[in-house]
């Protein structure tokens, strides 16, 4: 099914509204807070009203929200600059880096950049329902990195599975300026934004960490793991 547009009434060059009647997939820029582009973002949408955007160049969500899907009217009218940006309340996961990353330790720097890291997209596949795997390889490994809607749309249940076992890489799961773990085993940050809920970690536990003032959620990765953004 394709997406149904709908422009304002009033103005046929006022806004160009999407609105995901199924499963969607829309490549354009998106703008995060900061000044940040992301130049090869991929917009998914879905009817349950639960939406994300997914940095193909760093194979990270870099937002989720709830509510209508596209705003793509600075996309689409006039000569537009390739942009759209997100009908409902935006929450942002931190500064896109890339999702995972080779540390000698837990509290090593983190890579801004996929230099170094072997780091190839490949694209994204869609499964019978339209939801897409996206997939890359990074030190070495083929990922396959799945999204799908929770049950009662309170969130997005991710799945990454690496073919091949590399020592010392660990997952980015979030940044914020405070993150603590809830009595529940799960994290809220910056103030139940939303939070973070592993399912199943392999056995590792998530590392709260300080950087440059603010805080992040990172956690090792073998060959799986499961966790759900809650928001």
């Amino acid at each position: 099914m394709q997406p149904r547009i709908a422009i304002n009434p009033g103005n046929l060059s006022d806004s160009v509204l999407i609105d995901a009647v199924s499963n969607m997939v829309i490549r354009s820029f998106s703008d995060l807070p900061g000044g940040i582009r992301i130049t090869h973002a991929v917009n998914v949408g879905s009817p349950a009203q639960v939406h994300y955007t997914y940095d193909l160049d760093k194979g990270m969500i870099v937002q989720v929200w709830h509510g209508r899907f596209l705003n793509a009217s600075t996309m689409w009218i006039g000569r537009g600059d390739g942009s759209s940006r997100p009908l409902g309340d935006a929450k942002y996961l931190g500064k896109p880096v890339p999702a995972i990353e080779k540390l000698n330790t837990p509290q090593a720097a983190w890579a801004q950049d996929t230099a170094g890291t072997g780091f190839k997209p490949k694209g994204y596949v869609l499964n019978a329902a339209g939801q897409p795997t996206f997939r890359y390889v990074i030190y070495g490994s083929a990922v396959d990195d799945a999204s799908t809607v929770m049950e009662n749309g309170k969130g997005i249940h991710r799945e990454i599975v690496l073919k091949n076992q590399v020592e010392g890489l660990y997952m980015h799961l979030a940044m914020g300026s405070h993150i603590e773990m809830l009595s529940d085993g799960s994290y809220a940050i910056d103030n139940k934004s939303y939070n973070i809920r592993i399912d199943d970690g392999g056995g590792n536990k998530p590392v709260i960490r300080e950087v440059s003032g603010k805080q992040e959620l990172i956690i090792p990765i073998q060959k799986k793991l499961t966790y759900s953004i809650i928001f």
